[in-house]
């Protein structure tokens, strides 16, 4: 069993994000983006997950008006399946809940299908289509929310850590 560490992203993390963040995506975020969110965006939080001292995953998030809504949850393609995105996306929900939000929303391609599983095993429900939303492809977003409880707030304070079984 090894542990994870889900901690702040600090700028030294850019590289491994911006990789993991190209093996993930077809349009990936540039290391500017990334960089730009971490230290200049006094509206996102961005959260690194570490095993074994390397970055295998991580989950941009904006903070506006109350509600949280959820850009990114990429995890490196050799460490999918092990429970990362899941862990993930329960810290930006503390994270949130934290920052006093109630809600928190994201849209996800409707080809994906495992990260769609994975939110609505997380709580989020479908609020909605975006019919073209993905310039490259014309393809549809879902819209996905879900409720925070002020009670997810409480549960342990700062970084976390973890033990998973790796694949």
């Amino acid at each position: 069993m090894k542990t994870l560490s889900i901690r702040p992203a600090k700028i030294y993390d850019v590289p491994a994000l911006a990789r993991i963040e190209r093996e993930s995506f077809a349009h990936p975020w540039s290391a500017e983006q990334i960089t730009r969110d971490i230290v200049a965006n006094d509206r996102a939080f961005v959260a690194v997950a570490v095993l074994d001292g390397e970055p295998v995953g991580y989950a941009d998030m904006w903070i506006v008006a109350g509600e949280a809504q959820l850009y990114n949850i990429a995890v490196a393609p050799e460490y999918r399946g092990a429970g990362i995105g899941s862990i993930l996306m329960k810290y930006m929900a503390k994270t949130a809940a934290r920052a006093g939000c109630r809600t928190m929303t994201l849209e996800v391609r409707r080809s994906n299908e495992p990260a769609i599983s994975m939110y609505r095993k997380g709580g989020f429900r479908d609020s909605g289509i975006r019919k073209g939303y993905y310039a490259d492809n014309k393809e549809d977003a879902v819209l996905m929310d879900r409720e925070i409880s002020p009670d997810e707030a409480i549960e342990g304070t700062g970084d976390l850590e973890v033990d998973i079984e790796t694949v």
